[in-house]
């Protein structure tokens, strides 16, 4: 399994939690960036702050079925 499917079903497998950007970003360095770009260029992924208050909010990515808003 190549790591941008491992990706997809990483992300897939946290549902509502997403997952964090910047492990993504860590874990497949130093391509991770360029994959998350790729996975919401797709319109099936989608990046948003959540999962805190205020200024702790994270950036996370989510499959597009469980955006949180």
């Amino acid at each position: 399994m190549s790591e941008y499917e491992q990706l997809k079903t990483r992300i897939d497998e946290a549902g509502m939690e997403g997952v964090l950007a910047e492990h993504i970003r860590d874990d497949y360095e130093p391509a991770g960036q360029m994959m998350m770009q790729r996975l919401c260029d797709s319109d099936h992924y989608v990046q948003r702050k959540g999962m805190g208050v205020g200024p702790d909010q994270k950036w996370r990515i989510f499959k597009t079925p469980f955006q949180p808003y």
